[in-house]
């Protein structure tokens, strides 16, 4: 059973406290949970919204409404959301010219856990391209992309990402204890990069692509490519991990608020 079904904390009114007493009553999942008449902590009454909203999400997860579920948890909840949906995930890492809403897109990079895809500016960069790149995508995967990334995209491109769950690693590494950027955080797991884009930055990305502007330098747009794909390829393993790490704590010693 995913962890998505054994979450309750998306109630109004029940939080990790009043989760963790669900499981230690052996009311592990949703339907354990509509299966009883009373549950600890709760009310009567209570039991009778939480049933609604139990099922209601049940019905909804039947159904395949994602549009649902990308509304249901915070981003530093959004790890339950992975091992319902993350078998589908596009993990996705944009390039610009600055940090503003306005500053132009340069790379929208996509990879499907098997196969990396950019649109590139002057190119292919369209609203059409980046639907394509995400089409059949049930969960999008970032670093930091909930405050840049998918911002920035919609500014740009309306309409160019679909109403689906999304995971921030930024904020679930943080749920999970981890501190720093997504580079510390590949350390951490051992993860190394390729010579050529070790110690690469988004100021460096920035720079290379003035000059595969300025001068059509190829080798400049090739290497920006290069580091693009590594900032996304890496999300995949950093989210099993993470995710792993979560939820063995969440089941087996709690967490507090």
């Amino acid at each position: 059973m995913t962890m998505l079904r054994k979450s309750f904390i998306f109630i109004p009114g029940i939080g990790y406290r009043t989760e963790r007493e669900l499981w230690k009553n052996d009311i592990i999942t949703w339907d354990d949970f509509l299966k009883r008449d009373r549950a600890p902590m709760i009310s009567k009454d209570k039991k009778c919204r939480c049933d609604s909203i139990l099922t209601e999400a049940s019905n909804r997860l039947g159904s395949g409404d994602l549009g649902y579920f990308s509304r249901l948890f915070k981003q530093g909840e959004s790890w339950r959301l992975f091992s319902t949906f993350g078998s589908r995930a596009r993990y996705l890492d944009i390039e610009t010219t600055g940090t503003r809403r306005d500053s132009p897109i340069t790379v929208v990079g996509v990879w499907d856990g098997v196969r990396y895809d950019a649109a590139v500016r002057g190119f292919n960069l369209s609203t059409e391209k980046i639907r394509d790149m995400l089409q059949g995508a049930n969960l999008i995967v970032t670093f930091n992309g909930s405050t840049f990334d998918l911002p920035l995209l919609r500014h740009q491109f309306p309409g160019s990402v679909p109403e689906i769950p999304h995971m921030d690693l930024r904020f679930v590494a943080l749920k999970s204890g981890f501190r720093g950027g997504l580079k510390d955080l590949e350390l951490n797991f051992g993860i190394r990069r390729p010579r050529e884009v070790q110690g690469m930055s988004g100021e460096d990305a920035v720079r290379l692509w003035n000059i595969y502007e300025k001068d059509h330098n190829h080798q400049a747009l090739k290497l920006i490519l290069k580091y693009n794909r590594e900032d996304i390829v890496n999300l995949k393993t950093i989210s099993h991990e993470i995710v792993e790490t979560l939820t063995n704590r969440v089941m087996h010693r709690g967490v507090s608020q």
